[in-house]
């Protein structure tokens, strides 16, 4: 007899009393779950013949083992499996049953989704699927259980959830209120394992916090900073303060009565904790993630230092493993993580006790450092790892916004670390939860079923299309995997977060940076109209898991887009398209912002207000306010040309698109023709141009070689240039011919036996290809010919006598205590090997590589001739992996992602302010807040520091030729105070003016966000001196007195934020300056922040003030000299 409730018809479901309290938790959500997708009730006591489910663990429940063949849940050693489940149908009842109590929950919520309830019906909105019955023949028989033991996420970095608790979830903090939504998800999601929230409060401060994980059934650990389930950050310093001890220091290497006091204020920790299903964290670092404390160390050599260090460490361990025995009685799963300035005593003997699990880290970065080795690998205690989707970084580096990690990088690295024995303990870095939905179910699903054959997450868009389905109705499943999977490869190229100009070149080997625009814009547009399809219950759920991301990358991206052109049709004189692409810019920056006031106050009726703000701090801030480069002028109308990658001619050796632009240096519109040969495809042959236009070519046949003219006319002027074009015809069907200098190939083109193809982890698109792992690292580097990828290529014209560039794109995979190398060898010749230095954190170029996804690994080729040749690569160490190669002849032009084609078109210009207001609403959107550092600077880089105003309207936009002539009048002092607008300089004059080389402007928030800033375009510059670094200059008469300087700023990475200044020819000494000439916080990256940067003292006439950025990058807008002590005025009252 099947098992079935239809609508409305009461059901029972029977649990024993002897069950826990976690079993009893999840059999009370089962009813609930019945009761919104049937609509029905539980039957009372006595009823008859009503479906019937019966829950319970094997040993709690005597009746449950007359179902169920309990062999199915053993392992191959005949011991039940931990955490196992059989769903059944018996003689029309439904049993569900586990090995214990996780598994018995397990069950119950795998029927749970099956039914039409998601792990997401809270945390993102997700309906329930209502429906007329739900039915299972009778015989169905089901079993499951998980690969890797424990399973779970770290809140971390969670301001914006602490945020949002306070305004919704009826708790000051995040406290059981929210962690029991927490542990019912992942519980939900098959998850079994957390390190709670540390940042803004103490987990272990509130004892219902941890009785609430155990009578749910979540095991709580802590990370490596936090010992015996102390959080120190929040702890510490209270609990000494409670005891009264004045003198308690954080540092075990005191003996006496300091290590007393840390032991009891570990063993209180544990004693509160005894009854609970925890997981301890042993060993010692410093307080929130700082290096391990030896104060009576100071003074040894740093060998010295060591071996004590580890002497010490190990007594630590034992002694923590004493209080541990000596507290609990029983035995309880302990951890140890070799992180930081621990890791390196690790490796230098420091014995750690066989039954503790070894926790490694990855860097932070989805890239795992090292293995265990064969001995680590046997260890009773087994191995773990803690792996990053969200990290608040080192300046400049964090990613707390948005996870672009892609799904098949996360699987291909932690499949490794399975393969590798790391198999007790996998937990995720998830920052403050949303907006991972995909990822953290993702992590915990692949730590559920890795290693399976059958496992839905071997293939990511197979598993993302299934979520997709089990989530939303419509069958939008595939589709929206292949926008989400396209999303991740092509945003994780470089992080939102990480976004700044000149990331992406719009003129090298045609148009990178339009390429991608475009992808984006493909991405937007089936992303929405998937979302218009579905029903209006399901539209907010959608909107979080799925359509959220796809707006804010693509608004990001046409941000910096339209940044960057900007100031590249400056440098060509397109001085109409300069002042249309500033504008566009902030459009596009308008509308992120608007995406994410709806995110917070529309969608969901407001439930997620709060939660996500990364233009706020804390946690570290995403990129915005891109440099632009409005004209400061526009003169008298000319037609302009440029030709694709910067030649004087066209030359097509393959079927393709290439382009010209035809561009207007002035006011009005110009009216053109083109005239080209008849082989020659041109999109456009007449037309009018205001700003530019770009105009595809491509042949039309590709037959003989041909030559030929194309004559473009300017009919408003009457001016023609003229520009060579040819067709040029080689014998091969070769499909990596090179064109323009530049060969690029695609590394799954090829195949071998000694390589594996890692399907959706090419950088930017496309597919990784893999040495494969069964191939050890060879000694010497000795290759095997056998196992090759081999690439054929043509030149068409013979290499420099220096021979051409190979450039690999390799995938920034990690081996900290081994080699990443690769042979290569052009048609047959000597085997050359290339390594990467970048070998761990911090090695190398690592740096750049995480930031941009990319190891770059070049080699000078040896001379060729025109023709056909062979590029073979062989596999020296495994793991060794790369998306693609490039050959360039001649000098390389810079860009990223070394793929000439794709979609050249320019993007669209579109009225998005229009669509905007139909998706969003109509967003009233005021001017950002202003911050005002305070006069005396805090040490701590993490603390919340200034003072904000939120105005509220934009002060009256100005024109940028405005500057030239105030910077002719120059600065006057007005009721004690002197303002500068710091672009004055561009006018040159005797009153403002810049010194040094390499100035430039761009546009600022100032006068209603018209105005400019001035900075150093090039990354590379550094000047160690004030002396020697260009300067902004402003002369000024005023009455004397004492006068503070205030300084509006902007940078986005610590090395841009140093600064210097002078007076009347002397540089004021950094003591003088202010937190010594750096304006460095985390609070201070990515926004305009006034400072108070130095004071001074000036006899009444005529002065002069310099201020001198150290470092190319920082944007200086005003200065606000002032004898008073007031905070510089807001834009709007700038001039009043």
């Amino acid at each position: 007899m099947d098992f079935k409730i239809t609508r409305g018809q009461r059901y029972r479901v029977r649990v024993s009393e002897k069950e826990t309290e976690a079993v009893k938790i999840a059999v009370f959500n089962l009813e609930t779950d019945l009761a919104k997708v049937l609509g029905g009730t539980p039957a009372p006591e006595g009823e008859a013949f009503v479906p019937e489910i019966l829950a319970g663990t094997l040993g709690c429940s005597e009746e449950i083992g007359a179902y169920i063949d309990s062999s199915r849940l053993q392992d191959e050693d005949g011991n039940l499996r931990k955490e196992a489940y059989i769903q059944c149908v018996r003689g029309g009842r439904l049993v569900i049953a586990g090995t214990d109590r996780r598994g018995t929950i397990y069950g119950i919520y795998t029927f749970c989704e099956a039914i039409g309830v998601s792990p997401w019906y809270f945390w993102a909105d997700v309906p329930v699927k209502q429906k007329e019955e739900i039915r299972l023949p009778e015989g169905y028989d089901k079993t499951d259980y998980p690969s890797v033991e424990y399973r779970g996420i770290f809140i971390n970095d969670e301001e914006e959830l602490e945020d949002w608790v306070k305004k919704h979830m009826g708790e000051p903090t995040i406290g059981v209120k929210t962690y029991e939504k927490v542990f019912e998800l992942l519980l939900r999601l098959k998850g079994n394992y957390i390190w709670p929230a540390m940042h803004v409060n103490s987990f272990n401060q509130k004892r219902e916090n941890g009785a609430l994980a155990d009578r749910m059934g979540i095991v709580v650990g802590t990370s490596h900073c936090d010992m015996l389930m102390r959080s120190n950050n929040r702890e510490w310093y209270p609990w000494i303060a409670s005891k009264g001890w004045k003198d308690a220091v954080y540092d075990y290497s005191i003996p006496g009565r300091n290590r007393e006091i840390l032991q009891e204020y570990w063993r209180e920790s544990v004693e509160q904790n005894r009854e609970f299903e925890v997981c301890y964290t042993l060993g010692m670092r410093g307080i929130h993630d700082s290096g391990f404390e030896t104060k009576t160390l100071e003074g040894k050599t740093e060998e010295e230092k060591r071996k004590a260090k580890t002497q010490l460490l190990e007594t630590i361990i034992r002694d923590q493993r004493g209080i541990l025995s000596q507290t609990l009685g029983h035995d309880t799963m302990m951890t140890f993580i070799p992180y930081k300035e621990v890791l390196e005593l690790y490796d230098n003997g420091l014995e750690i006790p066989e039954d503790m699990t070894l926790v490694w880290a990855n860097d932070n970065y989805g890239y795992i450092r090292r293995y265990p080795s064969e001995k680590e690998q046997h260890r009773s205690g087994g191995n773990g790892i803690y792996y990053h989707n969200s990290y608040w970084a080192s300046p400049g580096m964090s990613y707390v916004f948005l996870c672009s990690i892609p799904l098949a990088h996360t699987r291909n690295e932690l499949k490794k670390a399975y393969a590798e024995g790391i198999r007790k303990l996998w937990v995720l870095n998830s920052g403050a939860m949303k907006p991972l939905e995909q990822e953290i179910e993702f992590f915990l699903r692949l730590a559920w079923e890795i290693g399976r054959e059958d496992a839905l997450t071997e293939d990511v868009d197979t598993y993302a299309a299934d979520w997709i389905d089990r989530n939303f109705s419509g069958g939008h499943g595939r589709e929206t995997a292949a926008l989400l999977n396209d999303f991740s490869q092509l945003t994780n190229v470089i992080k939102l977060e990480n976004m700044d100009y000149d990331a992406f070149s719009q003129i090298a080997y045609g148009d990178e940076a339009a390429v991608r625009i475009h992808k984006y814009e493909e991405l937007f547009r089936k992303g929405n109209a998937i979302y218009g399809q579905l029903p209006e219950a399901e539209k907010d759920a959608f909107f979080q898991l799925v359509l959220m991301r796809i707006h804010a990358a693509y608004f990001t991206n046409c941000q910096f887009y339209y940044g960057d052109r900007s100031t590249l049709c400056v440098k060509q004189g397109k001085m109409q398209a300069a002042r249309l692409y500033t504008r566009k810019s902030m459009e596009y920056d308008d509308a992120r912002r608007k995406m994410l006031h709806y995110y917070n106050k529309t969608m969901s009726g407001g439930k997620w207000d709060g939660i996500l703000n990364p233009e706020g701090f804390p946690p570290p801030r995403a990129a915005m306010m891109p440099v632009c480069t409005p004209p400061l002028e526009i003169g008298e109308r000319r037609m302009l040309i440029t030709v694709w990658n910067g030649e004087d001619s066209l030359s097509f050796v393959k079927r393709g698109e290439k382009w010209i632009e035809i561009g207007n240096a002035g006011h009005g519109e110009l009216e053109f023709s083109i005239y080209a040969p008849e082989w020659l495809s041109v999109s456009e042959t007449s037309g009018r141009v205001g700003s530019e236009k770009r105009i595809l070519l491509s042949p039309k046949c590709f037959d003989r070689d041909r030559q030929g003219e194309m004559v473009v006319i300017d009919r408003t002027e009457g001016e023609e240039v003229r520009i060579p074009v040819c067709i040029r015809i080689f014998p091969s069907d070769c499909p990596n011919t090179e064109d323009g200098g530049i060969i690029s190939v695609e590394a799954d083109t090829a195949v071998s036996p000694g390589f594996r193809v890692i399907r959706r982890l090419g950088r930017c698109r496309g597919n990784l290809v893999e040495a494969a792992a069964d191939r050890q690292q060879r000694e010497g580097g000795r290759p095997d010919a056998a196992e090759a990828l081999t690439y054929p290529f043509y030149l068409t014209q013979d290499t420099p006598a220096e021979g051409a560039l190979l450039e690999i794109h390799r995938f920034p995979s990690l081996n900290a205590t081994g080699r990443i190398r690769i042979g290569i060898s052009v048609d047959d010749g000597p085997v050359a090997i290339v390594e990467s230095f970048s070998n761990d954190e911090w090695r190398g170029n690592w740096k750049q590589n995480v930031l941009n996804n990319v190891d770059r690994l070049y080699r000078k080729l040896p001379e060729m001739k025109k023709g056909l040749h062979h590029l073979s690569f062989y596999p020296v160490d495994r793991y060794f992996a790369f998306t693609r190669f490039v050959i360039y002849q001649g000098e390389r032009k810079e860009n990223s992602l070394g793929l000439p084609g794709g979609d050249q078109r320019l993007p669209e210009l579109w009225d998005l302010t229009a669509w905007e207001n139909q998706f969003y609403g109509d967003i009233s959107l005021k001017p950002r807040p202003v911050e005002y550092a305070p006069v005396i600077s805090r040490e701590d880089s993490l603390a919340v520091t200034s003072l904000i105003k939120y105005p509220e309207a934009y002060a009256a936009p100005i024109s940028p030729e405005w500057y030239l002539k105030a910077g002719k009048k120059g600065p006057e002092e007005v009721s004690g105070t002197i303002r500068i607008d710091a672009a004055m300089a561009l006018s040159g004059s005797s009153r403002a003016w810049t010194e040094g080389f390499g100035w430039e402007y761009c546009s600022s928030e100032s006068f209603g966000r018209s105005g400019l800033a001035m900075y150093i375009r090039d990354r590379s510059l550094r000047w160690e001196t004030a002396e020697e670094a260009p300067s902004l200059n402003y002369r000024f008469r005023c009455g004397g007195g004492m006068y503070r300087i205030w300084m509006l700023a902007k940078f986005n990475r610590k090395e841009e934020a140093f600064f210097a200044m002078g007076f009347d020819g002397r540089m004021l000494p950094e003591e003088e300056l202010y937190s010594k000439g750096n304006l460095f916080r985390y609070e201070a990256e990515q926004i305009y922040r006034w400072v108070p940067a130095a004071r001074i003292t000036a006899a009444p006439g005529e002065h002069i003030l310099q201020v001198c950025p150290l470092a190319s990058g920082l944007r200086i807008d005003r200065l606000y000299l002032t004898k008073g002590e007031e905070l510089p005025p807001l834009d709007a009252g700038w001039n009043g």
